[in-house]
């Protein structure tokens, strides 16, 4: 009995001594737990990276920036093409009618200087003036009469030399010379006026003045106009019908289109930089004088005015422009490479995680840009200043894959 009460007694000892080792089983199979619940996440979050969509989330080794907050200028380009001030158009017309018998000036743009002929004209009507012009100086020494008569024929556009002309010969020739009374290029427009007056009221009012008694009129001429509104030899020009309209282009308009997103930053008065194709290195410094909405080929657009000096004549019609406008801005700006268009909508792949590899792991996110330049975007909305997001976003779009956002 004493031998089997020791024995019983020793199992018990040593069975407590190896409960409180260190390196007992207990503590060993605590500390696997922990170690295979921490692979089990990883495993997780792992598997989670992968379970997601491909055409939002991707899985790739680049580089990734952060968004800046800071004081930008943003360069809005514009493209535009110079045009004639219209403001600085002269109209040329016919103070009687008559037939175009010679005519000089045939093609649209055409330079005339002032005082250079333009036109032949037969007209019976300023011939009958001038007889009785004559008349006046062969009958009666009443200079007052005389010099109504004269003024007559200067209102009528005759000049100074060919009146004395007239008083050396006596007589009148079948077709009248006219010059031009400014210098510039020729625009051929629609008629200003047709037959507004008839020559039967002008000899009427010459016959008020003492002349004659009676009134002696004649039958008005009826002009022609062609469908693109020039004028050809053997036409038919009325009283004040407008032959063309000549501009001195000693100014010129700067006519500049800016695309949809930007058009809205655009302000009247806004400094502007114009480059011509003409002068590529000697930019003009001006400003927008007017902004306008044009409707045209059913198609609605904004159009920005700017006046361009020309006094040496170096800027041409149609010749083409760009322009830039420096718009400042405090907010988020991105590197412009950083954001991806899908259609109207933009968004940046933004950084949710990296793998156990060191890859980055991105999804992407729509985002309200505002101002839009060669090199830098501005962000609105979307994008915090703590995020970071890949640098080209245009590696990470499949053209095959439809994005999800």
């Amino acid at each position: 009995m004493l031998l089997v009460m020791a024995s019983a007694a020793c199992r018990q000892g040593e069975q407590k001594h190896i409960g409180h080792q260190p390196g007992s089983d207990t503590g060993m199979k605590s500390g696997m737990q922990h170690d295979s619940m921490s692979d089990m996440n990883n495993t997780a979050k792992e598997t989670n990276w992968h379970a997601l969509p491909t055409n939002r989330t991707v899985i790739a080794r680049q580089k990734v920036i952060a968004p800046v907050y800071s004081d930008m200028n943003f360069n809005i380009p514009g493209n535009g093409y110079i045009a004639f001030d219209t403001r600085r158009n002269r109209k040329v017309s016919v103070r009687v009618g008559g037939r175009i018998d010679r005519l000089y000036v045939k093609y649209n743009y055409q330079y005339v200087r002032k005082g250079e002929k333009i036109l032949e004209l037969y007209s019976p009507e300023l011939n009958t003036y001038i007889e009785e012009y004559l008349y006046v100086l062969r009958q009666t020494n009443d200079t007052i009469l005389q010099n109504r008569a004269r003024q007559k024929l200067q209102l009528l556009g005759l000049t100074p030399v060919q009146l004395q002309h007239i008083d050396q010969t006596g007589s009148a020739s079948l077709t009248i010379p006219l010059y031009s009374p400014f210098e510039g290029y020729v625009l051929f427009n629609p008629s200003a006026s047709s037959g507004m007056g008839t020559a039967g009221n002008a000899s009427g009012s010459m016959g008020s003045g003492g002349m004659s008694g009676t009134s002696n009129s004649s039958p008005s001429i009826q002009g022609s106009v062609l469908s693109d509104n020039s004028i050809r030899e053997g036409m038919y020009v009325s009283n004040n019908q407008t032959l063309f309209w000549i501009n001195d282009f000693k100014q010129a308009w700067g006519i500049i289109a800016f695309t949809k997103e930007n058009e809205k930053y655009i302000r009247k008065g806004q400094p502007i930089v114009i480059t011509s194709e003409l002068l590529p290195d000697r930019p003009i410094q001006t400003s927008i004088q007017l902004i306008e909405q044009v409707y045209e080929g059913e198609q609605k657009f904004t159009q920005a005015r700017v006046y361009i000096p020309n006094a040496t004549g170096i800027m041409k019609q149609n010749s083409l422009i760009t322009a830039t406008v420096s718009v400042p801005a405090r907010s988020l700006v991105v590197p412009a490479v950083s954001v991806y268009y899908l259609g109207k909508v933009a968004i940046v792949w933004v950084q949710v995680g990296t793998t156990k590899e060191g890859n980055a792991v991105f999804q992407s996110r729509v985002v309200k840009i505002g101002h839009r330049g060669n090199d830098k975007v501005e962000i609105l909305e979307g994008l915090a200043q703590n995020e970071k997001i890949a640098r080209d976003a245009g590696y990470l779009a499949d053209g095959e894959t439809i994005i999800q956002y």
